[in-house]
């Protein structure tokens, strides 16, 4: 699935929110944890030291008699540490002598403490570890010493209360946090790409006929500020140079126009004599009908140049859109009396319309011809109906039909696929290129289906404003 530019650089913007997020509480996390860790560990070193110098200064038989003579002491020693440490989440436990001899501890949280000890704790380094007693975490101290063991452990909670207190907290507040993020980079994204998108919007416009247009400019010195007054300077070349290809294309035209009238009057003098021989006839005749041909080319051409520049003057007014169409078909029945083709005309009513009369009857005839130089058999069907808004123009043959790789090139100029036209066809491959400026120019559509083989379709679509039926 392919996404926007501006939902990419939401989710970008939301994806690197999330990971900051996710670095941010880790590092936090960490760095609560070390300093709560340092805490406890202070505290666990005060108590140490307390407790030592309590049984050092108190209770300093108890390093030196025999368990069977201190056991008023150890009571002593236990009554005075449970004053300290039995109302807390604190427990003190003291090995006197070898590993294996009893300990002496208190009654303090949590109960029966000895049996949850993994084995050989008493044989570990002196340090503090993080151990596991009663379903709860602790810090816990070992200290050696000349008469022993001394282990004071602390409950190391108030992290992991922090810690599931903020989980809470940020299973709720991370997704709408993210989506809010989301929501706010898609805002910015669509700010951002504003620019981007008007720029599309007017180069959508900018045509071979339009390249008077530019993107709006651009105040930002950003990169996009570059990449707009660049294209700008791209698309001012392109219409230099377009300006003087259809310079030159009407001035050949015009050129050329000249001797061919000459050529053409000449070659039709020299046919008229009855001294040619049937073999020069027939020569004459066949450089006639190409001087002919090349003064259509060269009038289509003059048409499109000045249509390119603008310089065709159109000339708008009101006229029988129905008679000329039925002039057309007329015509066409006349040009297939030597083929085996039906010419009708289905439907037309009268309609007077508003536009360029010679462009219209062009038009008609351009199609209508293309329609019987690819119809060998069949019927030619002309089509002319009205709706609220527009009226439309359809001219179906039989015919040859275009292949389906032709048909998005049809109105190219120049044009001729060999498929869908037969190499013994006359034509410029200029009709299709002609039609479609004159549907354009009085705001129209045109519409062509076809299969090879089977025939072709055209449907024409004029706006029927300022027109009456």
């Amino acid at each position: 699935m392919k996404f926007s530019i501006r939902i990419r650089l939401a989710l970008l913007i939301g994806l690197v929110f999330l990971f900051v997020l996710v670095f941010l509480l880790s590092a936090g996390a960490l760095t609560l944890y070390l300093r709560l860790n340092e805490e406890l560990d202070h505290d666990l070193k005060l108590e140490k030291k307390f407790v030592i110098e309590m049984l050092e200064r108190d209770f300093s038989d108890l390093l030196i008699l025999n368990k069977e003579a201190s056991g008023d002491l150890e009571t002593n020693f236990i009554e005075d540490l449970d004053e300290i440490v039995g109302f807390k989440r604190e427990f003190v436990i003291v090995y006197f002598g070898s590993k294996k001899s009893k300990p002496v501890f208190t009654n303090s949280r949590p109960q029966n403490i000895l049996q949850q000890f993994p084995e050989g704790i008493l044989t570990q380094k002196e340090g503090i570890y993080n151990q596991l007693l009663d379903n709860r975490r602790y810090r816990i101290l070992i200290s050696k010493q000349e008469w022993g063991t001394l282990l004071v452990g602390l409950e190391n909670r108030i992290f992991f209360k922090v810690i599931d207190e903020l989980g809470k907290i940020l299973v709720v507040g991370i997704p709408l946090t993210l989506l809010l993020v989301l929501i706010g980079g898609w805002f910015l994204a669509r700010l951002v790409m504003r620019p981007v998108v008007s720029a599309a919007r007017t180069a959508e416009n900018i045509t071979l006929t339009k390249l008077e247009k530019r993107l709006p400019e651009y105040t930002g010195k950003d990169e996009f500020g570059v990449l707009v007054t660049t294209l700008n300077h791209m698309i001012a070349r392109l219409e230099e140079g377009v300006k003087q290809i259809r310079q030159f294309t009407q001035d050949a035209a015009h050129e050329l126009r000249t001797p061919l009238t000459i050529q053409r009057g000449e070659l039709e003098l020299l046919f008229e004599q009855g001294k040619l021989s049937k073999k020069a006839r027939a020569a004459v005749q066949k450089s006639l009908d190409r001087a002919i041909s090349m003064s259509k080319i060269v009038d289509n051409l003059m048409l499109l140049a000045k249509s390119d520049t603008g310089m065709y003057p159109i000339q708008m007014r009101k006229f029988r859109l129905d008679e000329i169409l039925q002039e057309t078909v007329e015509d066409a029945k006349n040009l297939s009396q030597s083929k085996n083709i039906e010419i009708c005309l289905e439907k037309c009513p009268r309609l007077e319309y508003l536009g360029d009369e010679q462009l219209i009857r062009r038009l008609l005839l351009n199609l209508s011809d293309n329609a019987l130089k690819n119809t060998f058999k069949g019927q030619i069907k002309f089509y002319l109906k009205i709706h609220s808004d527009s009226v439309e123009i359809r001219i179906s043959d039989t015919g040859t039909g275009i292949p389906q790789e032709d048909l998005p090139h049809v109105f190219d100029r120049f044009y001729r696929g060999d498929k869908s036209r037969n190499t013994t066809k006359s034509g410029t491959g200029l009709g299709l290129s002609i039609s479609r400026w004159i549907i354009n120019a009085h705001n129209g559509s045109i519409n062509i289906e076809s299969k090879s083989g089977k025939g072709t379709t055209v449907k024409i679509t004029l706006p029927l404003s300022n027109s009456t039926h």
